[in-house]
């Protein structure tokens, strides 16, 4: 992917092709951000735009040089990441960092050093890796990608440019979801369930299971029936399937969260919709129901009932019991669909 492709990271985009364009382009770059959101693409697309001899300064995209580089077949654009039994970046992949970073590129005008998940260097090889920030040779950068920045030794941080990667927005995923074809209904669910993340937002979209969307269905049944009744008992429900063990990489209570996370959208949605800003919605055509049926609740109910969904998502990741977390947000819920007195 090209710099200038980049989605949701214009600051990055602007520093990177800005430090090219200048003549001032670090040897050793931090990206930091979360998972999925374009810091590996952005490594490539820096070496592309090193390395184009049809697009300096940019990259095509489209000659040989570009295209090695994209399908990880150029020798001086090469990734390392974690190889170790406990998910570690080793000594010796650190060795081998340094020793190619002591070496002019092969071909290219500049070589490019990828570093995945490089919070997952242990003692050792963070500290071999020092003696390449110390000593760079010219023509060679380094990029390190992480999703936990504080994790690295400080002496490392302090010794590279660091570029920050934010979650890409919610209208933009739906746009990268439109052109890859992903029906509207599914791209809204994927989306919101994404957390800015382009690469959770098409595992999302892949799946095949509903369970979030039947769940907020039944949820929202257990708001509309009469009595407390059905809330206590979809509580329980909810509760006990919060506390399952992981299945498939997936906890319960991360099944749980997801539930919440469309609910929280579900309410925003409406909040937008009554405020006269309907174009905000994301949950419109169908995949999830109930923006039209809640926005007249008004602004002020639909907020007193968003900052209580949004307190029970921080209790829950403080380990506060899932029964009792849903019985208490369900009941603030009900609380904001009462007739006015």
């Amino acid at each position: 992917m090209l710099l200038a492709d980049l989605i949701g990271q214009d600051a990055a985009r602007a520093a990177l092709l800005g430090a090219i364009a200048r003549g001032h382009l670090a040897h050793a770059y931090l990206f930091e951000g979360p998972a999925g959101v374009g810091k590996r693409n952005a490594a490539l697309g820096l070496a592309m735009a090193l390395n184009c001899a049809a697009a300096p300064g940019q990259g095509c995209g489209k000659c040989e040089v570009c295209a090695r580089i994209e399908t990880g077949m150029h020798p001086d654009v090469p990734s390392f990441g974690p190889t170790g039994a406990a998910g570690q970046i080793v000594f010796d992949t650190a060795q081998s960092i340094l020793a190619l970073a002591r070496t002019r590129p092969h071909e290219a005008n500049a070589r490019v050093i990828v570093i995945d998940d490089a919070d997952a260097m242990n003692p050792s090889a963070a500290n071999c890796l020092l003696k390449t920030l110390e000593e760079p040779l010219a023509r060679n950068h380094m990029v390190l990608c992480t999703a936990a920045p504080d994790r690295l030794l400080p002496t490392i941080r302090s010794r590279t440019q660091r570029i920050r990667f934010r979650p890409i927005p919610t209208p933009e995923l739906l746009a990268l979801a439109e052109a890859r074809g992903v029906p509207r209904a599914r791209a809204e669910v994927a989306a919101t369930l994404a957390d800015g993340s382009a690469a959770r937002l098409f595992a999302t979209a892949a799946e095949e299971d509903q369970l979030p969307v039947q769940t907020l269905a039944e949820l929202r049944a257990a708001l509309a029936a009469q009595g407390v009744g059905a809330i206590f008992d979809f509580a329980a429900a909810a509760g006990q399937a919060g506390e399952k063990n992981e299945k498939g990489g997936r906890s319960g209570k991360d099944d749980l969260g997801r539930v919440l996370g469309l609910l929280a959208r579900l309410y925003r949605d409406a909040l937008a919709v009554a405020a006269g800003a309907p174009e905000l919605a994301v949950l419109r055509t169908g995949g999830v129901e109930g923006v039209d049926a809640l926005a007249p609740l008004g602004v002020e109910r639909l907020g007193r009932a968003l900052a209580a969904i949004v307190d029970v998502q921080a209790a829950l990741t403080a380990n506060v019991n899932p029964t009792l977390a849903v019985e208490r947000l369900l009941i603030a819920l009900k609380r904001q669909q009462r007739p006015a007195a």
